[in-house]
């Protein structure tokens, strides 16, 4: 009785662990098609084009089923996403900074130079 609970324990295991890791790599698709879309054409075309690669084979493996399968495409697209994300972030940071220059700029040819003058009595 005790090995049989022992081998259904360890079956059930397996079982949640394929369903998660199916649910997460469908959760990542979702995220990252969203993140495609939003980003628009703020991200690099090349860089769209393979993280929509990578989308494809994992919906593949998906419907294979080859939970191995998934963990290694589920893995390939989490660093595109990352790599899509951050130079999204970069670029934003870049174009903040560039912003901020610009209004310093403006705010020092709106100072006016106050010059002291000279009233004599006569």
């Amino acid at each position: 009785m005790r090995k049989e609970a022992e081998e259904n324990k360890e079956a059930d295991e397996k079982k949640k662990e394929e369903a998660e890791t199916k649910n997460e790599a469908e959760q990542l698709v979702f995220q990252t098609e969203k993140a495609i879309k939003d980003l628009g054409d703020k991200a690099d075309k090349k860089d769209v084009e393979e993280a929509e690669d990578l989308i494809k084979e994992l919906k593949e493996a998906l419907d294979k089923g080859d939970i191995d399968d998934i963990k290694s495409k589920k893995e390939k697209l989490q660093e595109k996403a990352m790599a899509l994300a951050t130079k999204v972030y970069e670029e934003a940071a870049k174009a903040r900074q560039a912003e901020s220059a610009n209004t310093e700029e403006a705010k020092e040819e709106n100072k006016t130079e106050v010059k002291e003058a000279d009233v004599s009595e006569e």
